[in-house]
C-alpha cells in the first residue's frame, strides 16, 4: 500500500506575561508548552491507531476475497477440466458405441449371407440336376464341407436343411431317405417324420418341415426327420419367410435338442440364441417373367447372439454394456471387453448413473418380418449401448486436480507475495512516519507555534505545485501523437519530390495499414540439398496458397522477395479493421505452410517438414505507388516498411510477431487477448528498444525447436535452435514401427524409385527385350550370401547406344505402374526402413540423403553447354544416361548401404569379433552385410512382381546385381586395397599419360566403361558424404549426428578413443584429404555441370567455416552430449 506521511500539529502558544501590581503570580511558559504538545502527541497518536485499525481491516478484507477468490477459481477450473474430460469421453463413447452398432449389424449381415449362398447352392444344385419335379427327394453334396467355411466366417453353432414335404410325398420321402441315408452316413435314421419326443407326426398335416441334412455332423442320428414345423416358433417363422421371400431373424428360441444331438459333451452353455430362416427355390431364378420358382424347403443357422459382437471394438479397449430388446418381451444383456463378450444377464442390467448417455438403434432390419400380417406379434431387436465405469476411467485423468492445485498454489503464492509487500511498504510507513514525527518535534522545539504553521504551510504548497507540475507535463500530448505527427510529416516531404519532369508520380500516402513480412526459415539450408525445379515447386505451391488466402481475406499482395512474402490490408481501399484483417491473414498463412510442410515432403524429400514460417506484423502509414522506369511496379516505402522487417527478423519460427501498434489497434477493437507480450524488447535500427508482443489467437503458439533462419540476422537463435535439434538418444536396436516422418520418406524414397522404375521398363520395351523368368528364378535361386566383396569388378559393362531404340522410346506412350508393383516397391522400401537402427547418424533419414542426392546428381549428369542427339549426349556420359537400368541402381544402391549399420566402424567390428565380421573374412564387413541383408529381402516371394520389373532376363539381372556391388562396396572409403584399386582406375581413365606407354591400349568401349565405372563410384561416394558439401546448417546437423553417434560408441566401451579429442583436427584433415578432392573430382570427370561447382564451393567454404567456428562447435556438442543420459550398454548379440 503507499506510503503515508503522518504530520503531526500542535496547538501550543508562547505567551508573554508581565506583572504590573507587585504580587501577582506568572505563568510558566514551558511548562505551558510541555502541556501543549503532550496533548498534541496524544490527539496524532489516537488518529494514528484510529488510522491503523481501519487500515488492518482493509487488509484483512484483501486477504479473505484473494482467499475465497481462489478457492472458487480453483474449485471452477476443477469442475470446468472435469466437466471437458467428461465432454470428450462422451463425445467418445457415441463414436465408439456407433462403430459397435454398425459392426454388429456387418457381422449379421455377414451371417444372413451365408444362410442365403447356402440356400442358393441347394437351388443350383437342384437345376443343374434338372430336379425341379424331385423336391422334396433332394441332397446337396458335401454338405459338411459347404457348411464348415460358413461357420467359420459367422460363428454359428448348426446348420440344416429342412425341405417341405407335402402329405402326399411323405411316404416316398421317408422312403428316399431310408435309402440315400446308408450311402453317406453310418448307422440308421428313423424310418418316420417325428416329433421332438420320436413319435410320428400325425397325418392331419398339409406339410412337414423334417431335418433333412445338418452340419456338423449329428452325434445322435435321431434327429433327422425332426419335423421343425412341430415347434411352434419355427412353423410361424416359415410362414413369415413364405410371404417375404428373404431371410428372417427370429426371436430369442430354445434349440438345446438341435445343440446337443450334434455336441458330444452334455453340456451345452445357456447363451441366448436365435435362428436365421432362409427360403430355398426349387430351381434358380432365370428373371424372366412366368418363370418364378416355387419353394422347396428352408435352411436355417443357429447363431449365439454374443457372436454378433466379436470383434466390435479393438483389443484394449473395456466396458462397453450392450442390451439386446426384442418386442417379443426378451431382454438380454451384454458386456464387451476388446474381443471377450460375455453374458450378463436378462433385463436392463445397465448402470443407471448412464440412463442419459447410451445409443440405441435398429438391429439387422434386414432380417425382419416386413409383410401385412399384423394378426400375429413378431419379433423386431434393437441394441442399446452403454458405458460402464471402467470405460470412463480411461478417459479421466489427474488433470482437474492439477490444474485445481495449481490456481490454488498461483494464488497462495500472490498472496504471499502480497503479504511480503504490505509488510515491506508498512515498514516503510512507520519509518517515514517516525522521521515525520522526529523533525514535527525538532520544529516544535525551536520554534513558536505561529512560525511554525508558517513552515508546515510552504511545505505544503510546494509539494501542491510539484505535483500540478508533473501530472501537466505528462499528459499534454502522447507520444503516439507525437510519433504519428513526425511519420505524416516525413512522408508528406517525401511526396513533394518528382520523379519524371513531365507527369507527377503515381503515389499516395496510406495512413492506416498494417504491413506482413513472412520469410521462410531453414529455406536457405534446404535449398542447397534441391534442385532448382524443386525450389521453385515449394515456393509456387506456398505462395500460390497465400494468394488463395489473401484474396479470401481481402489482403493486398504486394510482393515476394526471395523467400519473404509481403502483403498490405488498409491499400489501396482504407479499412479501419486492418488490423484485425491480417492478424486473420497471419494466422491462416501459418496453418496452411504447416499443414503444406507435411504433404510436400513426400514429393520434395527429406526436411521439407521442418521448414517453417516466421511472420512479422506492424502497423503505420506507407507511401505506395508505381516507381516507373524499367519493369515498374507497385511498391510501398516508409519506416513501416523498415519495422515490419525488423519485427519478422526478430521473430520465431511458426509464431506471428507483431508490434505494438498493432497490438494497440487489435485492443481497440477489442481483440486484446489476441496478444501476449514479449518478454524482451527489441531492438531496432534507428528506433532503439521497441516493445512487441506476440499474437496467439485460438491455437497459441507453435513449437519454435528445430529450424535455421534464412537471414543473417538471425545467427544466434539459429545456432541455439540447430544444437537443440540435433541431438537425440541413440539406441542400437531395430523395430518396426516407423515414425510418421520416417513413413512420409518411405513414401518419398518409392516415389523416387518408381520414376526411374518406369524409365527402366520404357527402355525394356523399346529394346524389344524378351523376357526370360525361368531363367532368373533359377539364378536367384543359387544366389548366396557372404562374398560380396569378391563380385567386385573394376569395369563395369554399360550397354552400348542403340540409335533405333531411343527413337521408338520417344515414341513410346508413359509407363504406368501395376498398383500391385507400387504396393510391393513400398512395402520393401518399408521392410529397409525397419531394417536400419536407431543410430543418430547411419539411419534410415541420412539414407533418404544420400538417395536424394544421386538423383540430384544424375539429374544435372549432364553439362548445360553439351546439347544434340541422344547419341551425343551417351557419349558425354560414358552411356550413363542412356541406362536408365544404371540410374535405378543408383538409387538403390544409395538406399541400402548402410542396412543394418551397427553404429561402429569395421574396424570395430572386427575388434569385437563380431559373427559378421568372421562372416566377411574381417573384409567390408558392414557394406557386405548391407548388400546380403537387402538382396535376401529384395528376393523374398513377396516382391516377385517389383523383380519383375527391376530384371527380366539373365544379363539384366547380373548387370543389376554388378552395380549395386560396385557402388555399395564404393562406399568403404576407409579399406586400403579398394582405396588403391579405385585409384588406380582414376589415374589410368582421366589422368594423362594414364595408360602408361607400356600397356597395350585399351578399346574405346573399355576405356569408356572404366569412366563410367569411376563416375558412378563417385556418385555414390560424394552422395554418401553430400551434407559437408551443401549449406553450412546442413553440415553441421549431420556431422554433430555423427559426433553423437561415435561418443555413444566410445561410452558404451565399443571404442577406445573420446572422438572430441581429435574431432576438430580430424574434420578439417576429412576436408583436405578426402572431400575437397573428391569434389575436384566431381568437376574433372565434366559430366556434372554446375553442381560439380556448386559441391566444390560448399565444400571449401564448409571448411572454412570449420576452421574458424570448429572448436566451438566441439565444446556445444560435448557439453550436449554430457547433459544427456548414459546411453544403454551396448551387447554384441543383441
Amino acid at each position: 500500500m503507499p506510503p503515508r506521511v503522518i504530520c503531526i500539529e500542535t496547538s501550543e502558544s508562547s505567551k508573554s506575561l508581565s506583572s504590573k501590581n507587585e504580587g501577582e503570580s506568572t505563568s510558566d511558559p514551558s511548562q505551558s508548552n510541555t502541556n501543549a504538545r503532550s496533548d498534541s502527541s496524544t490527539s496524532a497518536d489516537h488518529l494514528a491507531a484510529k488510522e491503523t485499525v481501519i487500515v488492518n481491516r482493509a487488509k484483512l478484507v484483501v486477504y479473505i476475497s484473494l482467499l475465497v477468490a481462489s478457492v472458487a477459481i480453483a474449485v471452477g477450473a476443477f469442475f470446468f477440466v472435469r466437466s471437458k474430460e467428461e465432454s470428450e469421453f462422451q463425445g467418445e463413447f457415441l463414436k465408439l458405441a456407433s462403430e459397435v452398432i454398425e459392426r454388429s449389424e456387418t457381422n449379421a449381415e455377414n451371417t444372413v449371407g451365408q444362410v442365403r449362398s447356402l440356400a442358393i447352392a441347394i437351388s443350383s444344385h437342384s437345376s443343374s440336376l434338372g430336379m425341379e419335379n424331385g423336391w422334396p427327394n433332394i441332397t446337396l453334396p458335401h454338405f459338411k464341407a459347404r457348411v464348415h467355411e460358413a461357420v467359420d466366417l459367422t460363428g454359428s453353432e448348426l446348420f440344416a436343411f429342412t425341405p417341405i414335404v407335402p402329405i402326399a410325398e411323405r411316404e416316398s420321402f421317408e422312403a428316399y431317405t431310408a435309402t440315400e441315408w446308408p450311402l453317406h452316413h453310418e448307422g440308421i435314421i428313423p424310418e418316420d417324420i417325428h416329433d421332438v419326443e420320436g413319435q410320428p407326426v400325425m397325418t392331419t398335416k398339409t406339410n412337414y418341415l423334417p431335418v433333412w441334412q445338418v452340419a456338423p455332423r449329428p452325434r445322435d442320428i435321431n434327429i433327422m426327420l425332426l419335423d421343425m414345423d412341430t415347434f411352434p416358433w419355427y412353423h410361424q417363422l416359415a410362414l413369415d419367410v413364405l410371404e417375404v421371400k428373404h431371410a428372417i431373424m427370429s426371436g430369442i428360441v430354445d434349440v438345446e435338442y438341435l445343440l446337443r444331438a450334434t455336441r458330444s459333451n452334455e453340456t451345452i452353455p445357456q447363451y441366448p440364441r436365435s435362428i436365421i430362416l432362409q427360403d430355398i427355390s426349387k430351381t434358380i431364378n432365370t428373371g424372366k417373367q412366368g418363370n418364378e420358382s416355387q419353394t422347396g424347403g428352408f435352411v436355417f443357422a443357429v447363431l449365439p447372439w454374443e457372436r454378433y459382437f466379436n470383434n466390435v471394438i479393438p483389443a484394449d479397449l473395456f466396458g462397453f454394456i450392450v442390451e439386446v430388446k426384442d418386442h417379443c418381451g426378451t431382454n438380454v444383456t451384454y458386456r464387451i471387453d476388446g474381443y471377450q463378450v460375455n453374458v450378463v444377464g436378462e433385463g436392463n442390467l445397465h448402470d443407471s448413473k448412464y440412463n442419459n448417455l447410451h445409443l440405441e438403434a435398429n438391429f439387422a432390419g434386414f432380417a425382419q418380418y416386413d409383410g401385412r400380417d399384423s394378426s400375429v406379434e413378431h419379433c423386431y431387436y434393437t441394441l442399446d449401448v452403454y458405458p460402464t465405469d471402467e470405460l470412463k476411467d480411461t478417459y479421466m485423468t489427474n488433470d482437474p486436480f492439477l490444474f485445481a492445485s495449481a490456481i490454488l498454489g498461483v494464488f497462495l503464492f500472490t498472496t504471499g507475495i502480497f503479504f511480503c509487500y504490505d509488510c515491506a511498504v508498512e515498514r516503510r510507513q512507520r519509518n517515514i512516519a517516525s522521521v515525520a514525527k522526529r523533525t514535527t518535534d525538532i520544529v516544535k522545539s525551536l520554534f513558536p507555534k505561529n512560525v511554525q504553521d508558517h513552515i508546515m504551510a510552504e511545505a505544503k504548497e510546494e509539494a501542491q505545485k510539484a505535483e500540478m507540475g508533473f501530472g501537466k507535463g505528462t499528459f499534454r500530448v502522447s507520444a503516439k501523437d507525437r510519433l504519428k505527427e513526425t511519420l505524416s510529416g516525413s512522408f508528406n516531404g517525401d511526396q513533394s519530390e518528382p520523379v519524371y519532369r513531365n507527369a507527377p508520380p503515381i503515389a499516395d500516402l496510406f495512413p492506416a495499414t498494417t504491413i506482413m513480412f513472412a520469410d521462410l526459415v531453414g529455406f536457405t539450408a534446404w535449398s542447397s540439398m534441391r534442385e532448382p525445379a524443386q525450389v521453385f515447386q515449394l515456393l509456387e505451391t506456398i505462395y500460390s496458397e497465400f494468394d488463395t488466402i489473401a484474396k479470401k481475406r481481402l489482403i493486398f499482395k504486394v510482393e515476394t522477395v526471395g523467400d519473404c512474402y509481403v502483403a498490405a490490408c488498409g491499400l489501396p481501399d482504407p479499412r479501419r479493421d486492418h488490423a484485425v484483417a491480417m492478424a486473420r491473414f497471419a494466422r491462416d498463412c501459418r496453418a496452411c505452410m504447416m499443414s503444406l510442410m507435411t504433404d510436400l515432403e513426400i514429393t520434395l524429400g527429406p526436411d521439407t517438414g521442418e521448414l517453417g514460417l516466421r511472420i512479422g506484423l506492424h502497423s503505420g502509414p506507407v507511401t505506395g505507388g508505381v516507381l516507373r522506369g524499367e519493369k515498374a511496379r507497385f511498391q510501398l516505402f516508409g519506416d513501416t516498411m523498415n519495422t515490419t522487417a525488423r519485427i519478422e527478423s526478430t521473430g520465431k519460427k511458426n509464431m506471428i510477431h507483431i508490434s505494438e501498434e498493432t497490438a494497440n489497434i487489435l485492443q481497440a477493437f477489442g481483440k486484446g487477448h489476441w496478444t501476449k507480450l514479449h518478454e524482451d524488447k527489441v531492438n531496432a535500427k534507428g528506433k532503439g528498444e521497441l516493445t512487441t508482443y506476440w499474437l496467439v489467437k485460438a491455437d497459441g503458439p507453435r513449437s519454435t525447436s528445430s529450424g535455421v533462419s534464412s537471414r543473417d540476422g538471425d545467427h544466434e537463435e539459429a545456432k541455439n535452435e540447430e544444437v537443440d535439434a540435433i541431438f537425440h538418444k541413440s539406441v542400437h536396436v531395430v523395430t518396426d514401427v516407423l515414425t510418421e516422418k520416417a513413413q512420409r520418406l518411405v513414401k518419398w524414397n518409392a516415389e523416387v524409385i518408381a520414376k526411374i522404375l518406369k524409365d527402366v521398363i520404357q527402355r525394356r520395351r523399346a529394346l524389344n527385350v524378351v523376357a526370360n523368368f525361368k531363367a532368373v528364378r533359377s539364378l536367384e535361386a543359387i544366389s548366396q550370401v557372404g562374398h560380396v566383396l569378391e563380385e567386385v569388378t573394376e569395369i563395369l559393362s554399360l550397354p552400348t547406344f542403340d540409335a533405333e531404340a531411343a527413337l521408338r522410346q520417344e515414341a513410346l506412350s508413359p509407363v504406368t505402374l501395376d498398383m500391385k508393383v507400387m504396393e510391393q516397391l513400398e512395402a520393401y522400401i518399408h521392410g529397409i526402413a525397419t531394417l536400419y537402427r536407431n543410430n543418430a547418424f547411419h539411419n534410415f533419414e541420412h539414407v533418404s540423403h544420400v538417395t536424394m542426392s544421386v538423383t540430384k546428381l544424375f539429374s544435372r549428369i549432364v553439362a548445360p553447354e553439351v546439347s544434340g542427339d541422344d547419341r551425343t549426349l551417351h557419349d558425354h556420359t560414358y552411356g550413363i544416361t542412356s541406362d536408365p537400368l544404371t540410374q535405378f541402381a543408383a538409387a538403390f544402391a544409395a538406399l541400402i548401404h548402410d542396412v543394418d549399420h551397427q553404429g561402429v566402424t569395421n574396424a570395430t567390428l572386427i575388434e569385437e569379433n563380431s559373427p559378421i565380421a568372421a562372416v566377411y573374412n574381417n573384409m567390408s564387413v558392414a557394406e557386405q552385410n548391407s548388400v546380403d541383408i537387402a538382396w535376401s529381402l529384395l528376393l523374398d516371394d513377396s516382391f516377385t512382381d517389383l523383380r519383375n520389373c527391376i530384371y527380366t532376363t539373365p544379363a539384366e539381372y547380373n548387370r543389376f546385381r554388378q552395380l549395386i556391388v560396385n557402388m555399395v562396396m564404393a562406399t568403404d572409403i576407409m579399406d586400403k586395397s579398394l582405396s588403391q584399386a579405385r585409384k588406380d582406375r582414376w589415374v589410368k581413365a582421366f589422368s594423362e599419360g594414364g595408360d602408361g606407354g607400356n600397356e597395350i591400349p585399351e578399346d574405346l568401349e573399355r576405356q569408356i566403361n572404366r569412366k563410367a565405372t569411376i563416375v558412378l563410384e563417385h556418385v555414390i561416394q560424394a552422395s554418401d558424404v553430400s551434407h559437408t558439401m551443401q549449406h553450412w546448417h546442413i553440415y553441421r546437423k549431420w556431422n554433430a549426428r555423427l559426433f553423437e553417434e561415435m561418443m555413444v560408441a566410445y561410452r558404451q566401451g565399443r571404442t577406445q578413443k573420446n572422438p572430441a579429442d581429435l574431432w576438430y583436427e580430424g574434420e578439417i584433415g576429412f576436408f583436405d584429404f578426402y572431400i575437397i578432392p573428391l569434389a575436384k573430382k566431381l568437376k574433372e570427370c565434366g559430366v556434372f555441370g554446375v553442381s560439380s561447382d556448386e559441391y566444390l564451393n560448399y565444400a571449401e567454404t564448409n571448411r572454412k567455416e570449420w576452421e574458424a567456428k570448429g572448436k566451438e562447435a566441439v565444446a556445444e556438442m560435448v557439453a550436449k552430449f554430457g547433459a544427456l543420459p548414459v546411453p544403454t550398454e551396448y551387447h554384441l548379440s543383441s
